[in-house]
């Protein structure tokens, strides 16, 4: 008898021990995912505007995108959208980020980059 409970409680740990395991590993193969997704590189930003809105974040961490002349900024962030009239000027470049952040995404998420002489001297994230 008393060898029986030794057993069952072996199995009992032993399946406490591979839940946990598991959980470990999904939670950090989610937390390499999440961090891969919201990782700014160009041909991310080019290949999907849709998703932009993952990456705008980290794009303006490792950028200082005022003071970028604007072939810079095309060479980092490719040729505008273009398609917004509200925010399009002659010295902007507006970039489409996609559905804005947040549980109900009614709107747009837009990046602008305004430019003053050639050079950006002011970075907005908007919404429409």
């Amino acid at each position: 008898m008393y060898e029986y409970e030794i057993k069952k409680t072996k199995k009992i740990l032993f399946m406490i021990y591979f839940i946990v395991l598991a959980i470990i590993v999904v939670a950090v193969a989610g937390i390499f995912l999440y961090k891969y997704q919201h990782t700014f590189t160009t041909e991310k930003w080019i290949e999907d505007p849709k998703k932009r809105v993952n990456l705008v974040d980290d794009l303006l961490a490792k950028y200082d995108l005022v003071g970028m002349t604007e072939e810079e900024i095309l060479a980092l962030l490719g040729e505008d959208s273009g398609d917004n009239a509200y925010y399009q000027d002659d010295n902007n470049f507006v970039y489409y980020l996609g559905d804005e952040r947040g549980l109900i995404s009614i709107d747009s998420e837009w990046l602008i980059v305004k430019f003053f002489h050639g050079i950006a001297n002011e970075i907005t994230v908007t919404t429409d």
